[in-house]
């Protein structure tokens, strides 16, 4: 806990530096441009490693006020067969608005109620403690039918345990001149992950959001096969709190 300690000063150090700079020219463009301008100005280099971003701390950047979601981290599902996500689409996909022969599987899908993605299939989230598992429920016309897929606990505590030990989570504010996107970073709050259990229970209550964006590339060599651009667990801003306890220095 000493060490970080004194890695989360030297992170609000250069976040103090990074706020009173004002207005700073992105990079990229989009929505995760503004993460990878915060960690360009923190001299991180951009990397796919499931480790956290800043000296044991992962890096969360949003506009102010936002009310999207959060991505903690992806977790592809396992199941009977070696390629499960493969299974999901060819099953239980619907057509491209493209390449109407290719199936595609992009949803979000909770606890609390069955959400419908595309015409026939409703799914589910069910955290089951006796097999220590969160499966995925697929239901037709309310009828369970398929009850294959699923995350142990064991992957999602250590995804959880790897990444999110300590979160930085930093808002700013945007705005264009001369047709350049513009950043201001205004605001950092840090959090420290609380006990497993409160993030079973985040699932239950709804809290935690499982998105599938199961697509097919349609151009090049590859069109028409599979593109996982990867299954991800979610969470709003307002929710945090029920994972992670505010760190207050």
């Amino acid at each position: 806990m000493k060490d970080l300690d004194q890695n989360i000063k030297i992170l609000r150090k250069e976040f103090k530096k990074i706020r009173n700079m004002g207005w700073i020219p992105s990079v990229g463009e989009g929505s995760g441009s503004i993460g990878l301008t915060l960690e360009k100005l923190l001299q991180k280099e951009k990397e796919n490693f499931e480790i956290p971003d800043f000296l044991g701390i992962e890096l969360k950047a949003h506009k102010y006020w936002s009310k999207s979601l959060t991505t903690l981290f992806n977790a592809t599902p396992d199941g009977m067969y070696l390629f499960e996500i493969k299974r999901l689409q060819r099953n239980y996909g619907y057509p491209d608005r493209v390449l109407k022969d290719c199936k595609v599987l992009q949803g979000d899908v909770v606890a609390t109620i069955r959400q419908k993605i595309g015409k026939k299939y409703q799914f589910k989230l069910e955290v089951n403690y006796k097999d220590k598992k969160v499966y995925l429920c697929i239901y037709q016309d309310l009828n369970l039918i398929d009850k294959q897929t699923f995350w142990t606990f064991s992957l999602l505590q250590e995804k959880l345990e790897r990444k999110l030990k300590c979160l930085s989570y930093v808002e700013c504010i945007e705005k264009n001149i001369d047709g350049r996107q513009y950043f201001k970073y205004v605001n950092m709050k840090l959090y420290q992950l609380r006990d497993f259990r409160y993030f079973l229970k985040a699932i239950e209550q709804g809290k935690i959001t499982v998105t599938f964006t199961i697509g097919v590339f349609r151009t090049g060599k590859r069109k028409g096969e599979i593109h996982d651009h990867g299954t991800a667990f979610r969470i709003y801003n307002r929710d945090l709190r029920s994972i992670f306890e505010e760190i207050h220095i």
